[in-house]
């Protein structure tokens, strides 16, 4: 994510490319999270997500069904995307401003020590190329920009978390297959505040917060996505073509390093859906930790129900991720054209 442009163009333009990325798959994510939410039940109950599609989609209302919750989501994404982005643009130039201010002395070789070298330059014969003697700037390493990622996500998503919170309970809310006593015509779809008073006096703050705990390992999940995809840029691309890939590429190579990404880290993405679903409501209830609510899923049906899910999760971050790069891409180079117009307007 190396760019010029300050940090507000940047968040602006990666919030907005999650945002367009998020409307595009949304019916799939509101699919995804159902799916998430069955986790609890036996294999043979569980709809994959073809038959999870084609269950919204066999609703009378079918389009305000398969976009429920869409507004809490948008929210959540640009809120979450944008905190994100302008943190760690703005941590990363904050770390680029020190290293240059203490750039790394190059040693000299011990056998040249006293001797006297030959200028290319010509200028007396007393010192080597300036390149070779003057101070040099580091470059952030990958742990710097590893830790820059982690605390960029706990700042957007601590801040997203109950709009996040919100936007689970409004998918899961007319799911037929969790809520057999809810008679159809008394479903009504709350907003953003209802939902949240309803979370708030049913568990408190913590409700508001429920997925904290794997939000926080979580984390790992953009900046891992960011440095994959910085990778694959650097070992695919040859270097004209890096600061600027083809509109293709740039989908491609977003949405295989979501992919990479993601697949590790999913158990941690379910067992956040499952806290966030309000399953276990009240306040005096004991709430299972992450390690508890692994092992009963583990105990429930096997290894294979920690991923369920993962092929829409997959697909919705293809997707998105390819999406988001690819606005984010474009509307950065559309600002800098726009900015070398006016000024070569200006200075002709």
């Amino acid at each position: 994510m190396n760019s010029t442009l300050p940090p507000f163009l940047q968040a602006s333009s990666g919030a907005l490319g999650s945002a367009v990325g998020n409307a595009i798959v949304y019916p799939l994510d509101l699919a995804t999270t159902r799916m998430q939410n069955n986790a609890r039940r036996p294999h043979h109950e569980r709809l994959n997500l073809r038959d999870t599609l084609s269950h919204l989609l066999s609703h009378n209302n079918y389009l305000s069904e398969i976009y429920s919750g869409i507004g809490a989501d948008t929210l959540s994404t640009l809120l979450s995307n944008f905190i994100y982005f302008y943190t760690y643009t703005s941590l990363q130039k904050g770390l680029h401003v020190w290293h240059t201010r203490h750039p790394i002395i190059p040693s000299q070789n011990p056998h040249q020590h006293g001797s006297v070298s030959s200028s290319p330059a010509g200028i007396g014969g007393l010192a080597s190329k300036a390149s070779e003697i003057l101070p040099k700037p580091s470059k952030p390493t990958a742990l710097e920009e590893l830790l820059i990622g982690i605390l960029s996500g706990l700042i957007s998503k601590g801040i997203t978390l109950p709009i996040s919170t919100v936007c689970v309970r409004q998918q899961i809310e007319n799911d037929t297959d969790t809520d057999t006593d809810t008679d159809e015509k008394d479903k009504k779809d709350m907003t953003l505040l209802e939902t949240l008073s309803t979370i708030y006096q049913e568990s408190g703050i913590e409700g508001l917060f429920s997925g904290l705990k794997p939000t926080i390992p979580l984390t790992l999940l953009p900046s891992l996505t960011l440095y994959i995809h910085t990778v694959l840029v650097r070992l695919l691309l040859p270097a004209r073509h890096r600061t600027h890939p083809p509109a293709g590429l740039t989908f491609l190579l977003g949405a295989v390093s979501n992919a990479l990404a993601t697949i590790p880290l999913y158990p941690l993405v379910l067992i956040k859906v499952l806290s966030q679903s309000g399953r276990d409501k009240g306040k005096n209830k004991h709430k299972l930790g992450m390690l508890e609510t692994l092992v009963k899923i583990i105990k429930r049906g096997g290894i294979r129900t920690l991923y369920t899910g993962l092929e829409g999760q997959l697909v919705k971050g293809l997707v998105q991720q390819g999406v988001m790069m690819l606005v984010k891409q474009r509307v950065e180079q559309g600002v800098i054209k726009a900015y070398k117009a006016r000024s070569h307007a200006v200075t002709a």
